[in-house]
Parts: structure tokens; sequence; C-alpha cells
């Protein structure tokens, strides 16, 4: 049974995603163990500093790893295009919309990135608040691209299930 773990877990971390969530994961539990640690006794403090600082690196490395999603993006909303395929008008133009953000989000978070890190001489913080307004309005869009879904899924389930009652 152990071994079953292990072996899911290393296939879990041989995948991008995978390891993404992984690292994802840890990232955010660090930081609320580490934040309501902090705020305990002299002894849980320091383990809660310790553990902000591993959340901070983690995290630090998921920026690193972003460096190289640019083609994946590019080539996602290439294939995607003008959404032709989509059945419902809204969801495509939500769908288009969002590609745009996302497209957008990437090189402002390397630009943040790289005037961090001393790569090119630049302020930093207007690069971050642009990837994160970015990064915000994407995930509105996918909050509201899901309603919608559901909302369609919903009527779908309706019309079948009158449907089936009809006939019986």
């Amino acid at each position: 049974m152990a071994t079953a773990a292990v072996s899911g877990l290393v296939n879990v971390l041989e995948s991008y995603r995978g390891r993404d969530r992984v690292i994802r994961t840890l990232c955010y539990s660090c930081q609320l163990l580490g934040g309501v640690m902090s705020n305990k006794s002299e002894m849980e403090h320091n383990w809660g500093k310790s553990l902000l600082i591993v959340s901070s690196q983690l995290s630090h490395c998921r920026m690193v790893l972003r460096l190289f999603d640019d083609l994946a993006m590019l080539a996602y909303s290439v294939n995607y295009g003008l959404g032709k395929k989509e059945k419902d008008s809204l969801i495509r133009w939500i769908s288009i919309i969002s590609n745009i953000s996302d497209q957008l989000y990437y090189p402002c978070e390397h630009i943040a990135w790289a005037a961090d890190s001393g790569v090119i001489h630049a302020k930093s913080e207007m690069w971050w608040t642009a990837s994160t307004a970015l990064w915000g309005i994407s995930l509105m869009l996918g909050i509201v691209k899901s309603l919608r879904s559901l909302i369609m899924l919903r009527r779908y389930k309706g019309k079948h299930s009158q449907f089936l009652f009809e006939s019986l």
C-alpha cells in the first residue's frame, strides 16, 4: 500500500501540472500553518516563520516555472481562436477575453520578475500590479463562464427531464 502511494506521488510529480499542483498545495498549506503558528508561543512562532519562508520560496519556484508557460498559452489561444466551435456566444466571448487576459498576464509577470531579479532596470511594482489585475480578470471571467455553463446545463437537464415525464 505504501509503495502504491509513493508510486502515485512519483507519477504526479513527473508531469508539469502534477508538480505544480503539489507545489501549490504545499505553498498554501505552509502559508496557512505559518500564519496561524506565528501568532502563538515563541517556539511555534519560530516554526510559523520558517513555514512562511518555505511558502515564499515555493511561490517563487512556481513563478519561475511559469516563465516557460508562454508558448503553451499561445498554442491554446491560437487553437481556440475565436471559439467558432462554442455553442453559446456568451461563453465564446468570455473565453476570448479570458485568453487575451491570460496572454497578457505572462509578459507582465516576466517583466516584473526580471525587474526584481535585476535582469532589467525597471520598477517592478507597476508590472506586478498589471499581472495581478490580469490574473484577477481571468479568475472572474472563469467564474462567470462556469456559472453560465451551470445555468445552461440546468436548462438542458430541465428540458430533458420534462421530455421524459411527458413521454411516460
